[in-house]
């Protein structure tokens, strides 16, 4: 199994819509999030971003703290809704550095990648925010099918 990847993310400006638990259709909820943010005046880019709160080990992924989104440019303007009634929200990230693997298997499961990711971070000596994420691509291969793949980074305070 590879190591985890440690890289320098800068800033991050991500509009989300957040939930109680892990969404069943994260990649709805995100295309319903870019197209908010496009009206209220946002640029949207990017992954399938899913950031978690809090430490996933004793916890379900039905209760797992999430918000659903991609990054955007720009001052879109928070507070439109989605059809099923999440608010669009803003929320700026700052200084990040992560810790990132490729998740393999189900969303149960992704407890375990954060396990690994977090004690990694810990033994380079580093603390671990309060916040996790998963983003969510589709890497196109050479017979131009897509590959769904989930990558799971902690974040560290450098």
């Amino acid at each position: 199994m590879p190591d985890p990847k440690l890289t320098r993310e800068g800033n991050l400006r991500l509009a989300c819509a957040a939930g109680q638990g892990w969404p069943a259709d994260p990649l709805l909820l995100a295309a319903e999030v870019r197209r908010l943010a496009t009206a209220q005046g946002g640029s949207p880019y990017g992954a399938v971003q899913v950031f978690l709160a809090g430490a996933p080990d004793d916890e379900p992924p039905q209760a797992w703290e999430c918000h659903v989104g991609c990054a955007v440019t720009g001052m879109p303007k928070p507070g439109g809704v989605t059809a099923s009634g999440e608010r669009l929200m803003i929320e700026d990230y700052r200084n990040l550095a992560a810790l990132t693997l490729v998740h393999h298997g189900p969303v149960r499961l992704l407890g375990q990648t954060w396990r690994r990711l977090a004690d990694h971070g810990k033994a380079l000596g580093h603390r671990l925010r309060p916040y996790w994420r998963v983003r969510l691509r589709r890497t196109q291969l050479a017979d131009g099918n897509l590959l769904p793949a989930a990558e799971v980074a902690v974040f560290l305070d450098a």
